[in-house]
């Protein structure tokens, strides 16, 4: 039995916790414990407790780990399933935390908190971009123009030469007219693109359902142009290549 730790990591200006192993009272506690002062120490306001990995939680343990997310202003918990989610569907959460199953939820609840705003974070400037504005992502760019920035989820299929399909759900932290970047939420996910060679240009399609953020259904393809470590999290960069 693998002992209970905490990892981890940034998406946007949001802090995500990733649960991993057999909780007890005893390391429930000191996580607990280890969330707060990490709060605290760094004045968190936005963060993502993520139980993916979590299968059993009794009440006195759901109580100890919402007690750690009181402070900030906006809390959510993300990839509770079975009993777990249940036991939580049945638990008083203050108004800050909220109940997020997927990646959908998410990026509503935390809209432009999630989105890259540093320059480091866009894909493809306007200089790469096609001077007649033919670019696939140029009307898909239009729409989303205006409204706020905001990050989108979305469906991620990769097409990896002589391997099987990877699906995956992302969430699109930073837009341009060429391409995205998205990143992951899911730690299954996260392992297989960790780990996927090689991974420039492996065809990718893009499904955006309606949402929040984005009303409107929308499809693209595109090519991967790099893998990026971010805030000890994996995102990828994809850029446009055409409508699906």
């Amino acid at each position: 039995m693998s002992r209970l730790r905490v990892m981890t990591r940034e998406i946007g200006s949001v802090k995500v916790f990733d649960l991993l192993g057999e909780p007890s009272q005893d390391t429930l506690q000191e996580i607990a414990w280890k969330i707060q002062r990490s709060i605290r120490r760094h004045r968190l306001q936005r963060v993502i407790l993520n139980l993916q990995k979590i299968k059993q939680l009794d009440e006195l343990g759901v109580r100890k780990l919402v007690a750690a997310f009181l402070r900030p202003q906006k809390s959510a918990i993300y990839g509770a399933v079975g009993d777990v989610c249940h036991r939580l569907e049945d638990t008083y959460l203050p108004k800050n935390m909220h109940l997020c199953p997927t990646e959908k939820e998410v990026a509503e609840d935390f809209g432009s908190f999630l989105f890259q705003k540093e320059k480091a974070g866009r894909i493809l400037g306007q200089e790469d971009h096609p001077e007649d504005g033919s670019s696939p992502g140029k009307e898909f760019e239009k729409r989303r123009s205006k409204r706020m920035h905001v990050a989108i989820p979305l469906d991620l299929t990769l097409r990896p030469a002589g391997q099987a399909l990877i699906k995956t759900r992302a969430i699109a932290t930073n837009i341009s007219e060429g391409g995205m970047f998205v990143e992951y939420l899911d730690l299954d996910a996260l392992q297989v693109i960790e780990q996927l060679e090689p991974i420039s240009d492996v065809p990718a399609e893009v499904r955006i359902h309606p949402s929040n953020n984005f009303p409107e259904e929308y499809q693209l393809e595109g090519i991967v142009r790099r893998r990026e470590l971010r805030h000890r999290g994996v995102g990828l960069a994809v850029q446009f290549t055409g409508k699906a």
